[in-house]
């Protein structure tokens, strides 16, 4: 893989200066999501599983001294459900800090382009696949599932936390099949590049990006001359522009390099 690919809208060419994927690009930031601001319903959302009493009873079993104790009066007790519910929601806040930016490695996919770049008004971001490193995301039928009680485990020396993240950064790749023409690929904002942020919106988050790590800006087939123009003006000289055709066969779209 050497690119990878961000639609981006346009929505008004009279007003481009105030248009929000154009400030981000002029400005070298990115908009990092959370998931709760994505479109689909079902995107990033995780069934969590209550454990088993004997689940529950073969952990209790691999402890001992006061972490036995406090493991039995917890999660054996009378208010073991009430405890469940609490890790329940902790674990939702845990998946709702993920911040990751979604980019795809097909930049002639027509639906993409009238989906989420305005029906082909707007542009692609080509990212060097050398700088970043996303990862694929998975499809299917249903909605993961996270054991509750692997998080206890890896608060009580049972399961490592590092294992835990993993899990759950994968849980967080699984999108339902129906999506699967976005071919698309996530990039988790790590605990190591918070520093990064910009601002912080809740929802999303600005992120610094490196201008060099742009192969290249590719127009929609719809984007006017003066928008394509106005993009230039503001961009390095050395930049390279493409844009999207509709290929002689008149069935499918074409990249092609512009001078």
């Amino acid at each position: 893989m050497n690119s990878y690919f961000k639609y981006c809208p346009i929505y008004s060419h009279d007003a481009l200066e105030k248009e929000y994927s154009l400030i981000n690009l002029f400005s070298n930031q990115v908009s990092f999501s959370r998931r709760d601001n994505f479109n689909d319903l079902f995107d990033s959302k995780v069934n969590f599983e209550i454990p088993s009493r004997e689940r529950v009873r073969r952990t209790y079993q691999k402890l001992s001294g006061h972490s036995k104790r406090t493991f039995k009066q917890l999660y054996m007790g009378s208010d073991a459900t009430k405890n469940f519910v609490f890790l329940y929601d902790e674990m939702n806040k845990i998946l709702d800090d993920y911040l990751f930016y979604c980019l795809t490695d097909n930049p002639t996919n027509n639906l993409m382009w009238s989906h989420y770049a305005n029906s082909h008004n707007g542009f692609c971001i080509e990212w060097d696949a050398n700088q970043l490193k996303p990862e694929k995301v998975q499809y299917q039928e249903k909605l993961p599932s996270l054991d509750i009680l692997e998080l206890i485990e890896s608060t009580i020396g049972l399961r490592s936390e590092e294992e835990l993240g993993i899990q759950a950064w994968h849980a967080l790749k699984v999108k339902l099949s129906e999506w699967e023409y976005e071919q698309e690929y996530r990039f988790n904002l790590g605990k190591n590049a918070k520093h990064l942020i910009a601002k912080d919106f809740g929802n999303f988050a600005l992120v610094e990006s490196q201008p060099e790590w742009i192969k290249s800006i590719v127009f929609g087939y719809r984007m006017p001359e003066e928008t394509r123009n106005y993009i230039r003006s503001k961009l390095d000289n050395n930049m390279i522009f493409k844009e999207i055709v509709i290929a002689p066969n008149k069935n499918h779209l074409r990249l092609q390099l512009l001078a």
